[in-house]
């Protein structure tokens, strides 16, 4: 029994997984040729974070599986964590931001996205937590992952950003 029920839990989590990527498959898609402009360039969570937000997921789940053998809180527990970490896991694989021009397309964390105007940009803020909040005019906010391939390149655009007076 103990062992039918840390399969189902794994099972449960690959089959989260699956539907997370399924939902991002349906939303509508950037254009983000590289042979269009020269202008534009496209950042993604880099592997090294990739593969660790995998490995500590696997982990986690891996461990919650053994304790669900000896314990219900704990399979419960191991339930209750497993959408948060296919969640997280779906977000790191598939975020990106596309820099063209003055313009900041950033996946949001529904998985859409959307254009910011950096001419509007008020704020750069550096959160603890590995993210960048980026105020505009008017009010709007964005979440900008630091982590990304390109950080140099977006860190400049973002430095060099005018406000629009």
């Amino acid at each position: 029994m103990e062992q039918v029920q840390s399969i189902v839990l794994l099972a449960l989590a690959i089959l989260l997984f699956v539907v997370l990527m399924r939902m991002y498959s349906r939303l509508p898609r950037l254009d983000l040729s590289p042979d269009k402009d020269p202008g534009r360039s496209e950042h993604h969570v880099t592997i090294p974070v990739r593969l660790a937000c995998a490995v500590l997921t696997m982990v986690v789940l891996l461990k919650m599986a053994e304790l669900a053998q000896t314990s219900r809180p704990a399979m419960i527990w191991g339930g209750a964590i497993l959408p948060i970490l296919a969640y997280v896991n779906a977000y790191c694989w598939q975020f990106k931001a596309v820099l063209q021009g003055s313009d900041l397309t950033i996946m949001t964390p529904s998985f859409k996205t959307k254009t910011f105007d950096l001419t509007r940009l008020i704020d750069v803020q550096s959160e603890a937590h590995g993210t960048y909040r980026l105020r505009f005019q008017g009010g709007h906010t964005a979440t900008l992952v630091k982590y990304v391939n390109g950080h140099d390149t977006l860190r400049h655009a973002l430095d060099k950003a005018q406000p629009y007076y």
